[in-house]
């Protein structure tokens, strides 16, 4: 799967492989993302806010996204 074949598709999407190792956690945050701002707009939570929790939670993503490429690096050192 690529970057721009995910629904809905992110912005400025460069065509850029998601190998298939990540694609779990890909779709995992995404839709954890999605149901978040869905949410809080719902509940007329303000939009400084709502940007807010969407940082923490991409901050939490890369930390995680991190961990996994160093592993599949570390993997492909060991051949």
């Amino acid at each position: 799967m690529r970057i721009d074949e995910l629904e809905p598709t992110p912005t400025n999407a460069a065509p850029l492989e998601i190998p298939d190792d990540l694609l779990e956690s890909v779709r995992r945050h995404q839709t954890n993302l999605a149901t978040l701002v869905a949410s809080l707009r719902a509940a007329g939570i303000d939009e400084a806010v709502v940007e807010a929790s969407i940082r923490s939670l991409v901050d939490s993503y890369a930390d995680e996204l991190t961990r996994a490429v160093q592993q599949m690096l570390r993997a492909d050192a060991r051949g």
